[in-house]
């Protein structure tokens, strides 16, 4: 599974990867970081790895690493 991570740095929470994302409303959410409205990852599971959120953001402040090690059950 790929992971998603935001660069509370960079984001400025507008959600344009939400918006553009086919899971987006299953994979981002809102949260309020350092008092400002940031994007989150809720849930990665449903990432297709399909990385239109990477070109969406006006920011650049998302990346998916898709090294990360599969959840083992």
């Amino acid at each position: 599974m790929p992971r998603i991570v935001i660069d509370h740095e960079k984001c400025d929470g507008v959600g344009k990867c939400a918006r553009v994302c086919p899971k987006g409303q299953r994979i981002y959410g809102v949260a309020i970081i350092d008092g400002k409205r940031k994007r989150v990852v809720k849930d990665a599971r449903f990432c297709l790895g399909c990385t239109t959120c990477i070109g969406s953001c006006p920011k650049g402040a998302i990346r998916i690493d898709f090294s990360a090690p599969k959840p083992t059950r």
